[in-house]
């Protein structure tokens, strides 16, 4: 039994959802059935058949379903959906779970903001946490220098450490993303070996891809329409297979959004 879900869950926007119970048996069951539960107040609505006449040795059933949270569901919050398939197989009645966790992201901007002043929905790096407005430390959250390339010192952005993926729920109130992104001061201090190469996505859609990031090639504006992006998310990749000193931030990390939303 399997079953695959969107990792967000937008109150009041459904979500398509599916599962696949697989008879991996050598021997046919009758009534397979796959069943879908969800949190209280959830709509769930089949889009295919959940249930059929028998399922073959190595055939398995796969049924999809519409699920909606109700619009107040509250915001970055985690939610349980289960899904169970059954079927009577010639030894007796089989029953199998699979479970699924979405999240309901924090609200969109409703003004333009830094990344640094809003919740990430996660935020994955290749050493020690990512920093809010400074540049990515050694082990704890806070202990990153002030971001600053060739001298130039940024109050505001983003410190982190390749390979990272940080992203943030847009909910397509967004008109453009803007920053400088490079090899900060702190990692060119301790060697110029540092290369990665930064990648901005909108709904894992590549907008954005730099060339390789380097402290003696300094940073690389940023700016990309986000309009109807949902989620934007930012990746840095190592760029030279030495993760050592692979520093990087971004600055000014700012997103606008589009007026009268």
């Amino acid at each position: 039994m399997s079953l695959t879900t969107p990792r967000l869950a937008v109150p009041g926007q459904p979500l398509t959802v599916t599962a696949t119970l697989a008879n991996g048996s050598a021997r046919a069951w009758s009534s397979p059935a796959v069943t879908l539960r969800a949190p209280a107040g959830w709509t769930v609505r089949a889009t295919t058949a959940t249930t059929a006449g028998q399922l073959a040795p190595g055939a398995a059933l796969t049924t999809g379903w519409q699920v909606t949270p109700p619009v107040g569901a509250p915001a970055a919050t985690p939610w349980t959906l289960t899904a169970e398939g059954t079927a009577l197989a010639p030894g007796g009645p089989v029953r199998y779970p699979a479970t699924g966790v979405v999240t309901t992201p924090p609200p969109a901007p409703t003004h333009d903001s830094h990344l640094s002043d809003l919740p990430w929905i996660h935020a994955v790096n290749g050493w020690g946490p990512v920093e809010r407005d400074a540049s990515n430390g050694k082990n704890a959250a806070g202990d990153g220098t002030p971001i600053a390339f060739r001298g130039t010192t940024y109050a505001k952005g983003l410190g982190v450490h390749a390979p990272s993926d940080v992203a943030f729920h847009l909910g397509g109130a967004g008109d453009r993303f803007t920053a400088l992104v490079g090899i900060d001061d702190f990692s060119a201090r301790q060697s110029s070996v540092g290369a990665t190469r930064a990648t901005v996505y909108g709904d894992d859609r590549a907008l954005l891809t730099t060339p390789v990031l380097t402290a003696a090639g300094g940073p690389v504006p940023v700016d990309v329409d986000v309009r109807g992006v949902r989620v934007l998310r930012l990746e840095v990749t190592d760029a030279n297979a030495r993760t050592s000193f692979d520093h990087t931030s971004w600055a000014l990390a700012r997103v606008t959004v589009v007026p009268g939303v």
